[in-house]
């Protein structure tokens, strides 16, 4: 009896540039906002914040970087603070932020 050969399942491929993002760190501290959500590292501690379980995300331009704070739909609110070498790169952050953060945050209350 004939037996017909399996066909492949085609595996999903994660769609490039699926949003604009925003990388930002220092010696100790890092943090990326992208399609995924807000990441934030403080030293050994890390911690992914998906779009779902926020309800806002703000930030604040420091003389030499910039503080990231977000608001979880069940009440914590994370924080972290990036310090740029040049106030330059921190003019910079605080210049490409503020567009990534509409763009995810843009609909919400």
């Amino acid at each position: 009896m004939f037996q017909p050969a399996p066909v492949p399942v085609p595996m999903p491929m994660p769609s490039p540039g699926a949003g604009p993002e925003f990388v930002a760190a220092d010696q100790y501290n890092g943090l990326v906002v992208d399609a995924d959500g807000v990441h934030f590292e403080q030293g050994p501690h890390a911690i992914d914040l998906p779009w779902a379980r926020l309800r806002t995300v703000q930030f604040q331009p420091l003389d030499a970087g910039v503080t990231v704070t977000a608001v979880t739909v069940d009440g914590p609110v994370y924080t972290c603070a990036v310090r740029a070498r040049r106030r330059s790169q921190a003019r910079t952050w605080c210049a490409e932020l503020p567009p990534v953060l509409a763009h995810y945050l843009q609909g919400r209350a």
